[in-house]
C-alpha cells in the first residue's frame, strides 16, 4: 500500500520544476493497483494522470492510438497481467516515445526479471504493493531530468517560414546566419529542413556534401557531439550548416518526435538555430515551430502572400501559439511600394517587425559568390539584415574584441 509521506512528497516536488506537471499514464493495472495510483496522484500536485489504458501494445494493435506526439511525461506498466506483452508495450512505447520514462510495476521482484524490464527500455522497476517513497522519487528522477535538459538548451530556434513559395526565406536566413557567425563571433547553425532541393548549400557555395539533416534525424538515437560535427559543413563566415537532401533522393519519411529531438540537442550545442523551412505547415514545420523561440513568417508585399500570412497568424490562434513569438517579415520592401506598411498591417492585424529592402540584383551578386557576408557591405540590404542581428546577438567587441572586430564595419563583411 502506498503509505502517505508529506516530508517525501516535499522533497519530490521540491525536485522538480516548480509550477510544471509531469503527465502519467497507466496500462493494464489491475483494479487494487489502478486505484492506489488515482489516489497517489491526487495527493502529488505536481503529477497529472493523463490517461488510464486498459489494453497492452500488441502486433495487432502497434499504433499507439492513445498517445499522441510528445507524449506523456511517464508511462506505468503492469508487468503481472502478460508479461511477454508488457515487454512488447515497453519496447514500443520506448521506440515511439525516446523521451518518455518507462516504469514496470509487478508482484515480482528476481533480480533476472528486473533486468529483463530494464533491457526493454524500462527505466525504473517498482515492486507492489507500491512504497510510495520509492514512486515518488522515481517520479522525482524523471522531474530533474526533464528541467535540466529543458535548462541545457539554452540556444535560440529561430525559425523562418515563407507565406508563399519564393519569398526569399533561404536568402534572409543564409545572410542573417553568416551575420551572426562573422560579425559576432557566436556558434550560430542553419538547417535547412526542405524535404528535397534545399537551396541553402548553393547559396552559400557548400554544394559537395555526403549528409543532409535527415540522415541525423534517423540517427537521432545515437546522436552526439562527434555525430553532429560529422554531419555539419563549415563556412568561411564561422556559419555552421546541415543542408537538405539531393533532389535526386527519395523524400524521407522520419518522425516529428525524431525531428523533435534532433532540435533539442542541436540548440544545446550552438547559440543560435536558424530553421530554413518549406512553406506550409507540414507536420515537420508543425514540430519545429513548437521549439522555437521565434518564428519569422516572411511575406513580399503582395496581395497573395499577405492572404496566407493572414491565414497563418489565424492559424496560431486556435492552436493557442503565442503571438509574441510570431514576427512578419517583409522581403523586397519598397517605400513606394503599390500596398502601403499602414494597409499590409491591416490586412495582417499585426505590426511589421524587419523590413528587408528590395536590391534584387545585388543579393544576386552574394548567391552567384557563395558567401552573404561579403560583397554586399556598401548595399542598403547589408546594413539592415546586419542590424536585424545585432538586434538579436550580441557583437563580438561586446565580449572579446578582436583585429577583425576592430577595423570596423567593413572588415566585419569582407571589404
Amino acid at each position: 500500500m502506498m503509505d502517505k509521506n508529506t516530508d517525501a512528497n516535499t522533497q519530490a516536488s521540491d525536485s522538480t520544476n516548480r509550477g510544471e506537471v509531469l503527465a502519467l499514464v497507466s496500462v493494464c493495472l489491475e483494479p487494487a493497483a489502478s486505484a492506489e495510483l488515482r489516489e497517489f496522484v491526487r495527493a502529488t500536485p505536481f503529477l497529472r494522470l493523463q490517461a488510464e489504458i486498459n489494453s497492452y501494445i500488441t502486433e495487432q494493435n502497434t499504433a499507439l492510438r492513445w498517445m499522441h506526439p510528445p507524449g506523456p511525461d511517464i508511462c506505468l506498466i503492469d508487468f503481472d497481467q502478460n508479461r511477454d506483452d508488457a515487454i512488447a508495450t515497453a519496447e514500443k512505447v520506448h521506440e515511439k516515445f525516446p523521451h518518455t520514462a518507462v516504469f514496470a510495476i509487478s508482484t515480482v521482484s528476481q533480480p533476472n526479471l528486473i533486468i529483463q524490464a530494464m533491457r526493454c527500455g524500462c527505466s525504473e522497476y517498482i515492486v507492489k504493493p507500491a512504497d510510495r517513497d520509492q514512486l515518488l522519487e522515481a517520479v522525482a528522477r524523471v522531474g530533474s531530468r526533464k528541467k535540466e535538459k529543458r535548462e541545457t538548451a539554452s540556444g535560440q530556434v529561430l525559425t523562418f517560414v515563407g507565406a508563399k513559395g519564393g519569398a526569399g526565406v533561404t536568402t534572409i536566413a543564409t545572410h542573417l546566419g553568416a551575420l551572426l557567425a562573422k560579425s559576432m563571433a557566436r556558434r550560430v547553425l542553419l538547417v535547412d529542413l526542405h524535404p528535397t532541393c534545399g537551396e541553402a548549400a548553393l547559396f552559400l557555395g557548400l554544394t559537395k556534401h555526403q549528409y543532409h539533416f535527415y540522415d541525423l534525424v534517423e540517427n537521432v538515437d545515437r546522436l552526439d557531439d562527434e555525430l553532429l560535427q560529422s554531419y555539419t559543413l563549415h563556412h568561411p563566415s564561422g556559419l555552421h550548416l546541415l543542408p537538405a537532401p539531393d533532389f535526386t533522393e527519395p523524400e524521407r519519411r522520419v518522425s516529428v518526435e525524431a525531428i523533435g529531438l534532433a532540435m533539442e540537442f542541436i540548440r544545446s550545442r550552438f547559440d543560435f538555430v536558424l530553421a530554413d523551412c518549406p512553406p506550409g505547415l507540414n507536420e515537420q514545420n508543425v514540430e519545429v515551430i513548437r521549439r522555437s523561440d521565434a518564428l519569422h513568417i516572411v511575406a513580399v508585399p503582395e496581395v497573395p502572400s499577405l492572404r496566407n500570412v493572414a491565414r497563418f497568424i489565424d492559424y496560431l490562434n486556435r492552436v493557442e501559439f503565442s503571438q509574441e513569438r510570431v514576427n512578419v517579415v517583409v522581403n523586397r520592401h519598397a517605400k513606394k511600394s503599390v500596398i502601403s506598411d499602414d494597409e499590409i498591417e491591416k490586412v495582417i492585424r499585426k505590426k511589421i517587425y524587419w523590413r528587408v529592402p528590395n536590391q534584387y540584383q545585388q543579393v544576386i551578386k552574394t548567391i552567384y559568390a557563395g558567401d552573404p557576408s561579403v560583397g554586399i557591405s556598401d548595399s542598403e540590404v547589408a546594413r539592415t539584415l546586419l542590424e536585424w542581428a545585432q538586434s538579436i546577438g550580441t557583437l563580438a567587441t561586446d565580449k572579446a574584441p578582436s583585429k577583425k572586430a576592430a577595423k570596423g564595419f567593413l572588415s566585419i563583411l569582407g571589404r
